[in-house]
């Protein structure tokens, strides 16, 4: 079991060579520094210039005490992107692909489950029971990971592809996946897109 870290944040979409440089330069060599750290993806969406960003800890405690440490990294970044910090959120990795970090992966599909306990806890047995099997046989699927807290009822499903052209092929099959989730009282909300702007890896891989 590990955990995950998720930051969604809002800036101009003019900005996006500026986060990119900004989250290679500096974000992603400083976070490597955390104990535990295990690497994490940054998204964002080239139209809106909407971002969310995954990180991941080989533990709750390592994630615990990475918060201040990650409070400035983050707020550090967002004033030299220019960006707002909307939500910080922290999960437990309900089930992934087996790797942290996808290298070959270029775009992504965000998915968010809420509700009460009990409409969470479906999703989260959804996910592992139906999803994670369905959306394994899409084209140009290349891996992904599904996040849950319990405290908040929140989970989240991040499924991740080749190119943009397999992420949009995939969305007729990956609405269907939902609507029976959804059916089975799971709450699944609507589709977010994003282009996988920058990845770390663990330390350990990134030398």
């Amino acid at each position: 079991m590990f955990y995950a870290r998720r930051t969604v944040t809002k800036a101009s979409p003019d900005r996006l060579d500026t986060a990119i440089k900004v989250i290679q330069d500096q974000i992603i060599p400083a976070a490597q520094r955390i104990p535990g750290f295990m690497g994490g993806y940054w998204l964002a969406d080239r139209a809106t210039g909407d971002g969310v960003g995954f990180t991941f800890f080989d533990t709750k405690e390592a994630l615990e005490t990475s918060r201040a440490a990650a409070d400035q990294i983050r707020t550090d970044a967002a004033q030299a992107i220019g960006a707002e910090v909307v939500s910080v959120d922290h999960f437990e990795v309900l089930a992934n692909t087996g790797e942290k970090v996808h290298e070959t992966a270029t775009h992504a599909r965000v998915a968010e489950a809420g509700g009460s306990g009990d409409q969470v806890e479906t999703a989260a047995r959804r996910m592992k029971e139906n999803v994670i099997p369905a959306v394994r046989q899409l084209p140009g699927f290349q891996g992904g990971f599904w996040l849950i807290d319990r405290d908040s009822n929140q989970a989240t499903g991040v499924t991740l592809f080749d190119s943009a052209s397999s992420l949009e092929a995939s969305l007729a099959a990956s609405e269907k996946i939902r609507s029976a989730s959804n059916e089975a009282g799971a709450m699944v909300g609507e589709f977010r897109h994003y282009e996988i702007i920058a990845r770390a890896l663990t330390p350990a891989r990134s030398t």
